[in-house]
């Protein structure tokens, strides 16, 4: 089957599974869930199912940011070292619709960083070679992507170079911006604590969401022992959907549910790591499955 015709027959799937009124989180907490190439490549289908899907969020998994200042979505390249847009031009087009009524999702993310890249080390590099004002590479860049993808607020996932004074100013330059920030932990507490005690000196209410990640790396992680670094923001909490060989890793969307409600308490909401993993284990729990095991959890 072609990708086209994929495209099409998901989409009809989807429609007809609208009658479905989806769940929503208690007043006051978000869901949300992370979404890789999907979020770029999986057409018009894709939209439909995350606007019918109950989550709140949506973040798009990742960009990577290379030495010369040029960006890559996941493994599209779509800013060039000019600071030209160079990707699909219908992506934000396709992307303005998640929020367009009728729908679940309120915000955009644009996430920053993984495991192992290098795109906190190269921030470091161009802030200490041009600064962060307006007419340098890495604000012209990520002004373009706010543009383009619709997002209000910046995922930072740096899993490597951790480093305080480059990630606080260029959070400050998010600021000017106008754009908000979310930070996605799962060990260094000391690196973490540290950013957001001085963005919130310096511009408080910049960051506004924490995602704790429960899973992989950060599986030990509890909410408990994370919100005491983050003044009066309490952590989400991130747990993996079915994933891996035959589906046999990751929780189902009751298992979910279940860990979310034992932390309803003290978490600010939940999220999911990650949506390409749902369509290719769909037959274990579909987007709206899982969004409705976050919130019904949170209540």
């Amino acid at each position: 089957m072609d990708n086209e015709t994929k495209n099409i027959s998901d989409a009809l799937g989807i429609i007809k599974g609208l009658t479905s009124k989806p769940t929503l989180p208690p007043t006051g907490k978000y869901s949300a869930i992370f979404g890789g190439g999907s979020f770029y490549s999986g057409g018009d289908a894709v939209i439909l199912d995350m606007r019918n899907s109950g989550f709140t969020t949506a973040i798009l998994w990742t960009i990577h940011i290379e030495e010369d200042g040029s960006m890559i979505y996941n493994d599209k390249a779509v800013i060039n070292a000019s600071g030209d847009y160079i990707g699909d031009p219908e992506w934000g087009t396709r992307l303005s619709k998640l929020l367009e009524a009728p729908t679940t999702i309120d915000r955009i993310e644009l996430g920053i960083g993984a495991w192992g890249a290098k795109s906190w080390q190269n921030i470091k590099k161009l802030i200490e070679e041009e600064g962060t004002g307006s007419d340098t590479k890495l604000y012209k860049a990520i002004y373009k992507l706010k543009e383009i993808t619709g997002a209000t607020a910046i995922n930072y996932d740096d899993e490597l170079t951790y480093d305080v004074e480059s990630s606080v100013k260029f959070s400050l330059m998010l600021a000017d911006m106008g754009l908000k920030v979310s930070l996605c932990p799962y060990t260094k507490t000391s690196y973490w604590q540290s950013v957001y005690q001085q963005v919130e000196a310096e511009r408080p209410g910049t960051i506004d969401r924490v995602y704790l990640q429960c899973y992989a790396g950060g599986a030990s992680n509890t909410p408990s022992d994370w919100n005491q670094y983050f003044g009066d923001i309490d952590v989400s909490m991130g747990l993996w959907c079915k994933n891996g060989t035959n589906c046999s890793d990751g929780d189902s969307p009751a298992s979910i549910q279940s860990r979310i409600s034992s932390e309803k308490n003290i978490i600010a909401g939940g999220f999911i790591w990650l949506y390409d993993d749902i369509k290719s284990c769909s037959d274990f729990g579909k987007t709206q499955a899982y969004a409705n095991a976050i919130n019904e959890g949170l209540k």
